[in-house]
């Protein structure tokens, strides 16, 4: 492992650093000299893009055996709980990179309409690797929603190498991601399926349990069996690599993925499949006494996304920025006990692409909490890209065709305001105790720590994306510490969805006659979500279809189109066309299309009905949906449509 050396002779300080753990060395660096920074551990990170958990023998049943990746767990850890804060690309790597909730922090939109500012005094965490004298590569995925910054990466491009520095003894930071893991690898054509043979043999794949058992999700399954495979080989030549420059035993690896999917429901989904992702740390030999752990032991604690980075920091003996949410997992102080007693973890769905929800995750012991709210949206609305898959057309064209039972069909069908899961009896998350009254004090505990949770960051979703475009993004973190008892008291409007309707009812009534036009969006959004419950406020509703806020035009439209009080296409079109904001155009038409398609027909719209002033967001890609234009639009039926527009 690595190249033998004399290491009293070449690295002289590693002694001193075995002796001195614990001490000023590893716990506040600022300005080392060349000699510490060539003592301290290197990290490379190894990223999969869009795998969860269950793709890998390691971590799951009926996953592909990995032999490389299990080998770097052999010689350190396994992390059997570690999550992604969010389930899709620039939510999650913006996370990663700045140790932070994105919801906190204005980030948390796949992918931004405008780009966030750090928060004060913080930058990305690679940055103070680099001032303490590290040098960062990253190849070469970045994908961020806040403004970078200076002095992040030494180099960043599809050459970045940590073989690139001029100093050899240099300690370096460098993250590789790996796209033969991506959704897009699973969009092949249908001749492609007919005729391309898989490694792993589609009849003895375990599907999830809210699949359709069809030859087209087993082909897809073992599909993307044979991706990780190629994943392992990367892995195993990461390792050679560094073997080959006498680095492994120098050299922190992290293995994991950037997020959950990537089959239907698991990429763009706060489920297991979402957020749950591979985590293994190999830990060199020259810097095991950092770790309080044996070669080949499993963590049972929750690390999140937010924690990588302290974690690194920690590692290299530099402070971790108070500003930052997480907390380090490995290092100095830490004990593998104290990071088993971790039990909780923290997720968030939003705005995919086209695509709005407002979808909230607690994971606390083996329960998983779901508040949803936008309940009455369901999973499969359409998402451009995620319906490029031939098993997502599928598993929609059965349902339409009523050959699915639950719990296949429930991906197309409302949910419910609360979800809860035992992510032990239930790994794939399809039956919801929240109504069973065995489970009303868990409900009732897990209720209370989301509220917390979402008031205590706060939340800034609870402003639709459009305010927070037109009023926040310059500072996001100070525009929530301005408007936290605002967010608490919207919070509680929301919430007033999870009482009995009459119990519901009259504080429904006085919010939706509210001075604060986010409390009148909020009321409308909790009728919404108790549907035909709530139609005898239809009368209190229809005034907000006149709102001074666009925004909560939108949402009485909704709520009065979902139980038949009026066909809400002509007016949401009005809006559409009408409005000068495009990201309020592209929450309109995520309704639009709610309409267009889940009402058995009762309110088609067309594409010609359209003739926006604004331009912009994804309003196009909402415009070619309607229009037939399959995605992505090939240029000739671009110029076809523009030729009828005009």
């Amino acid at each position: 492992m690595g190249k033998a050396r004399d290491v009293s002779i070449r690295n002289p300080f590693r002694f001193l650093l075995a002796a001195a753990l614990g001490a000023v060395l590893l716990s506040q660096v600022v300005a080392p000299s060349p000699a510490q920074c060539a003592d301290r551990p290197n990290f490379v990170w190894i990223v999969s893009e869009d795998n969860s958990i269950h793709y890998l023998r390691h971590f799951f049943e009926g996953g592909a055996e990995a032999p490389a990746i299990e080998a770097l767990a052999a010689h350190g850890l396994t992390f059997d709980n570690a999550y992604s804060n969010a389930p899709v690309c620039s939510v999650a790597r913006t996370t990663l990179a700045t140790g932070c909730y994105a919801p906190r922090i204005g980030t948390q939109f796949h992918r931004k309409y405008e780009m966030a500012a750090m928060p004060e005094g913080l930058r990305m965490f690679q940055a103070y690797l680099r001032d303490a004298g590290y040098y960062t590569t990253n190849n070469s995925k970045k994908d961020y929603n806040a403004i970078e910054g200076d002095g992040v990466w030494d180099e960043s491009s599809k050459t970045a190498d940590w073989r690139n520095r001029k100093d050899p003894a240099q300690p370096f930071f460098h993250m590789q991601s790996h796209p033969q893991s991506h959704e897009s690898s699973l969009h092949f054509s249908q001749a492609s399926y007919e005729n391309d043979k898989t490694k792993h043999d589609p009849a003895s794949v375990q599907l999830a349990d809210y699949f359709p058992d069809t030859p087209l999700f087993r082909y897809t399954h073992a599909r993307y069996l044979d991706n990780m495979g190629i994943i392992d080989g990367i892995v195993a030549d990461v390792v050679a690599k560094l073997e080959e420059d006498g680095l492994l035993e120098d050299t922190f690896i992290f293995y994991f993925g950037d997020h959950g999917g990537v089959l239907p429901r698991g990429k763009g989904y706060v489920y297991e499949s979402g957020l749950h992702v591979p985590l293994v740390v190999r830990v060199p030999e020259h810097f095991k006494q950092l770790v309080d752990g044996k070669a080949g032991d499993r963590v049972k604690g929750f690390v999140e996304f937010i924690d990588f980075g302290p974690t690194v920091l920690n590692l290299a003996g530099i402070a971790v920025p108070e500003q930052m949410d997480g907390k380090p997992f490995l290092g100095q102080g830490l004990t593998m006990a104290e990071v088993n007693q971790r039990d909780e973890s923290f997720g968030y769905a939003d705005r995919m692409d086209e695509k709005y929800d407002f979808i909230r995750s607690l994971r606390k012991g083996k329960y998983q909490y779901l508040r949803a709210f936008q309940n009455w949206l369901p999973d499969g609305l359409q998402n451009n890209y995620r319906y490029k898959m031939l098993a997502y057309e599928e598993w929609r064209e059965l349902f339409e065709s009523g050959k699915l039972s639950d719990p296949q069909d429930q991906f197309f069908k409302a949910r419910a305001p609360e979800m809860l899961f035992d992510c032990e009896a239930d790994p794939h998350g399809v039956k919801n105790l929240a109504g069973d009254p065995a489970y009303a004090e868990k409900l009732k505990e897990m209720r209370g720590l989301m509220e917390a949770k979402l008031k205590g960051l706060p939340d800034l979703s609870f402003y639709p994306e459009s305010y927070l475009v037109a009023h926040a993004m310059e500072n996001p973190v100070a525009f929530g510490q301005a408007h936290k008892e605002e967010i608490a008291t919207l919070v509680d409007t929301a919430d007033l969805a999870l009482l009995p309707y009459a119990d519901a009812k009259p504080k429904l009534s006085e919010a939706l006659k509210s001075e604060d036009p986010m409390v009148r969006y909020w009321a409308a959004m909790a009728c919404t979500s108790f549907g035909d419950k709530a139609a005898d406020l239809a009368g209190e509703v229809k005034p907000l279809l006149e709102d001074e806020a666009e925004t909560v035009q939108l949402r009485a439209a909704e709520f009065l189109g979902r139980i038949g009080a009026m066909n809400p296409q002509p007016f949401l079109t009005e809006l559409v066309n009408n409005t000068a904001d495009p990201v309020v155009a592209t929450e309109a038409l995520n309704s639009v299309v709610w309409f267009k398609d889940f009402f058995g027909g009762k309110y088609p719209v067309q594409r010609a009905d359209f003739t926006p002033k604004a331009k912009g967001a994804d309003m196009d890609d909402r415009l070619n949906y309607i229009n037939g234009i399959p995605y992505p639009p090939k240029k000739a039926e671009l110029k076809k449509q523009k030729k009828a527009k005009n």
